[in-house]
């Protein structure tokens, strides 16, 4: 007979797996519905959205910086390794979390599949592996995204001269 503990415990497990999925799902789709219209094409004058990370956090600092500030060329040459620095530190710390948060979200689904009966722990594998699944196309999603950023923003470079 199940434990009602065990089943709460199983519940909260898929609980967090399910969070992590699903706020990061939500961000996307909120970049995706910010940047589109309703007939689902491009905003007129929107720009793709923009993934946060370290590669685009030094850029667009600098940017909102050199604006809003209106920085000398001698202020931005002192600020720009300050800004590259923080944003370094901050990528690494965000690897740190997530291999962190990894660590403890396995560490939880071996102690909950411990305590299951062996057809309840085949089920409980096959709901990590399904969202395992969506989490990987997700990160799929996510990089053809960024692919299609980075090459929306070669083609509009200007072509060099001949």
């Amino acid at each position: 007979m199940v434990k009602t503990w065990q089943v709460v415990l199983a519940t909260i497990g898929i609980f967090v797996a399910g969070l992590v999925t699903g706020g990061a799902t939500a961000i996307g789709i909120a970049n995706w519905a910010g940047w589109r219209g309703h007939a689902g094409q491009p905003r007129e004058g929107a720009q793709a959205p923009r993934l946060a990370g370290p590669q685009n956090f030094n850029p667009q600092l600098m940017r909102a910086f050199a604006n809003q500030l209106d920085l000398t060329p001698e202020q931005r040459a002192r600020i720009q390794p300050i800004v590259r620095r923080t944003a370094s530190e901050l990528g690494r710390e965000r690897r740190e979390v997530q291999l962190a948060s990894a660590l403890m979200i396995e560490r939880m689904q071996d102690e909950i599949a411990a305590v299951l009966r062996p057809d309840q722990r085949a089920k409980f594998e096959d709901l990590i592996r399904k969202q395992h699944e969506r989490l990987q196309e997700f990160k799929r999603l996510q990089a053809a995204a960024q692919q299609a950023q980075a090459d929306g923003a070669a083609g509009a470079q200007p072509a060099p001269a001949k």
